[in-house]
């Protein structure tokens, strides 16, 4: 049985892409012919070939397929040819312009095809990204089966008329993050006071992820614990915009911009809370990531937080949106270390019996073969 992951290049590794190389090497480790075809985004440059180096470094064998155009005649041509020459028998595919390309391959070459569904951007005003979520919909109503991270998603692809839906929460190496050693002590390499307590999200900042509650709460927290600093991990297009809202917020000099970071556990160590404020979300592998390593977490009640997260139990949960619910939830906990703690324990208990990628991998190879049947 061989299963050909479908995915686009990315410059970084963020949330699917994450989900991907963590499943496909998952997959390999329980003897399945698993393996990744790239569509390498030329307009990226360089940086394109990021996900395809971290899949090779995985034990992952990857085929690329140059992309240099949205959807044409030529791209669908180059697919078929390297669907041809690896001639497997699923197609697995983990966004919204590989759904519609391998939906259009699968057809041709009739083969099953299994979306994954990590989450939708939504923006504004991005009708080129809009108009692919058109034609993914179509897609997850016409393939062989979609596969939901979250529960919140299958209510929603439920309402859109999607019917071969499944339930399957991706996950983490919970003990090799762990395992992972100390690089760096990053709130000394930050000259962040030793007394401070520090509150940060690691995602790319971007629109949907909320960055701005994150500020305002960040701000309006500090009148009643002075002590706290935040910190923001990861880059994207809102960058400058960010921090002029930090300035303009009274926070120069008490938040910290630190780019994206290769080494998570790194990142984690250095937070007393963890922060996911996303206004629309899948399954927020920073929360397990967070929890893994027994921090505590705020995050707002969208998509998979709410599978995630306990309330009370692993962290704390706020409505989607409200801000000075979170700035009083990210007081009240940065300011009891107990607290913190006793949530940090259960918190890794939780991940440990929910969300490792082992799981997830008998999961899906368990699918697979129902598919294939």
């Amino acid at each position: 049985m061989r299963i050909v992951h479908l995915i686009q290049s990315a410059p970084r590794i963020y949330g699917a892409e994450r989900c991907a190389l963590l499943e496909l090497r998952a997959l390999r480790q329980r003897g399945l012919d698993a393996q990744a075809l790239v569509l390498h985004e030329t307009r990226m440059g360089a940086a394109a070939g990021t996900l395809e180096q971290a899949l090779r470094e995985a034990g992952v064998p990857v085929t690329r397929v140059e992309s240099t155009s949205p959807i044409s005649a030529r791209l669908m041509l180059q697919l078929l040819r390297a669907m041809w020459r690896l001639q497997p028998h699923l197609l697995h595919s983990h966004g919204l312009k590989t759904d519609v390309l391998g939906f259009l391959a699968s057809r041709l070459l009739r083969l099953p095809l299994l979306v994954e569904v990590h989450g939708w951007l939504r923006p504004e005003e991005d009708r080129r990204v809009r108009f692919y979520e058109a034609l993914d919909r179509q897609v997850l109503r016409r393939c062989e089966a979609a596969l939901v991270l979250s529960r919140e998603y299958q209510s929603e692809l439920s309402r859109l008329g999607v019917r071969r839906l499944h339930l399957l929460p991706s996950g983490i190496d919970v003990d090799g993050l762990r395992a992972q050693p100390v690089h760096c002590d990053l709130r000394r390499q930050l000259a962040i006071p030793q007394e401070a307590r520090v509150a940060g999200m690691v995602a790319r900042l971007s629109p949907e992820k909320g960055h701005r509650d994150f500020l305002f709460a960040l701000a309006e927290a500090r009148r009643r614990l002075p002590s706290l600093w935040g910190l923001l991990v990861g880059d994207g297009p809102l960058q400058e915009t960010l921090r002029a809202e930090a300035e303009r917020l009274g926070l120069d000099g008490y938040v910290r911009f630190v780019g994206y970071q290769d080494n998570v556990a790194d990142v984690y160590r250095a937070l007393d809370v963890v922060v996911s404020c996303s206004r629309y979300e899948g399954l927020p592998l920073c929360l397990i990531e967070a929890m893994a390593l027994e921090r505590p977490v705020v995050a707002m009640a969208t998509g998979g937080c709410t599978d995630i997260v306990q309330p009370g139990e692993t962290g704390v949960l706020v409505p989607r949106g409200d801000r000075i619910a979170l700035a009083e939830a990210l007081a009240e906990l940065a300011a009891d270390p107990e607290r913190c703690r006793r949530l940090g324990q259960a918190g890794l208990a939780r991940v440990q019996q929910h969300f490792s990628i082992a799981a997830w991998a008998r999961g899906a190879e368990s699918l697979y073969r129902s598919l294939l049947a």
